[in-house]
């Protein structure tokens, strides 16, 4: 943790944003992010989150963190919910990279070994629709995110753009029958769609959630927005209704009550997702294959080579579905 986060460096750093004065800064490693890093910051009566990128970095990592910033005051004053922007670090003598500071939110993420035996699944579902819904309401143009994205050719960019990231790894594009996905993607594009800001990772892992008022759980706050972007919607649904109902906290939740409970709130008509399905696979492969291979040359982590399968998994889990035509 030294380091990433010198605590005496940092120490000077907030003396001089005025986000307290002399105080000792107390540091945790957070869990959480892979790409990037988490640590909680303590300081007096404050309580923040800094995040920063790994020691071993993806390929433009401050640019992200940069958008993530900008993203999170963009969508104060709206309904998404969200933490709040503290500061941001561009001087790399701080902590040899740049880095941000945003509040600390309540909750927890739903991941499915951490939830109580009665935790209400179902509930925090839906409860996750509602909150996607509430991110694709948001007109990107009046909250300043207009330039976010290229949402007119979004779908003709999509392959393309991730054969290229994959092309760049370290130990290359190796991902057996990523090739046949993509030539099924770019053969079954949607024709048009409506444009919204949209997440781009929304799963359970980059949520959380804690009990409202009357014991529901709600969603207090969507993070890691580093691949966020102006485009369609129906991706993001259907990418976090696949990683919900496969790897998720499931359990009494059902497929069309939450797509009809999306349409309800998002008042969009939902298409038939097997092309969203797909391309959310291939994209999610390519992530992780991403991390994977990083984790190969980070001495301050260790090597990820479950991601690495899990990878594999989802590029052969696509092309066994669209052989089915499912």
């Amino acid at each position: 943790m030294a380091s990433l986060v010198d605590p005496v460096r940092l120490g000077g750093w907030l003396d001089g944003q005025g986000l307290g004065s002399g105080e000792a800064v107390g540091l945790e490693s957070l869990s959480g992010g892979r790409s990037n890093v988490m640590y909680a910051v303590r300081r007096g009566a404050h309580d923040w989150v800094l995040r920063r990128p790994a020691a071993v970095a993806a390929e433009r990592a401050e640019d992200g963190l940069r958008r993530e910033y900008r993203i999170l005051r963009a969508l104060e004053g709206t309904g998404v919910p969200h933490p709040r922007a503290v500061a941001w670090c561009d001087d790399r003598e701080v902590l040899g990279s740049a880095f941000y500071l945003m509040s600390r939110v309540e909750g927890v993420a739903p991941m499915p070994d951490a939830l109580p035996a009665d935790a209400d699944r179902r509930a925090i579902g839906l409860a996750m629709v509602d909150a996607l819904a509430a991110l694709h309401s948001v007109d990107p143009y009046a909250v300043g995110l207009g330039d976010l994205g290229r949402p007119g050719d979004f779908h003709e960019r999509q392959v393309d753009r991730w054969l290229k990231q994959l092309a760049g790894y370290p130990g290359g594009g190796d991902l057996p029958g990523v090739d046949t996905v993509a030539a099924w993607l770019r053969a079954n594009r949607p024709r048009a769609f409506t444009p919204v800001l949209m997440h781009g990772d929304y799963h359970f892992g980059n949520v959380l959630v804690a009990p409202a008022e009357d014991g529901a759980p709600r969603v207090t706050a969507i993070v890691d927005w580093e691949t966020a972007t102006l485009g369609d919607p129906f991706l993001d649904l259907a990418a976090f209704l696949r990683i919900w109902f496969e790897t998720g906290p499931h359990q009494g939740s059902d497929w069309e009550e939450m797509a009809a409970r999306y349409g309800e709130r998002s008042g969009r008509k939902v298409p038939d997702l097997t092309y969203y399905i797909a391309l959310s696979r291939f994209r999610l492969a390519i992530l992780l294959e991403g991390i994977h291979q990083r984790s190969l040359h980070d001495p301050t982590r260790p090597p990820q080579t479950a991601l690495g399968a899990y990878a594999r998994r989802l590029v052969g889990d696509a092309v066994a579905d669209l052989g089915r035509g499912a």
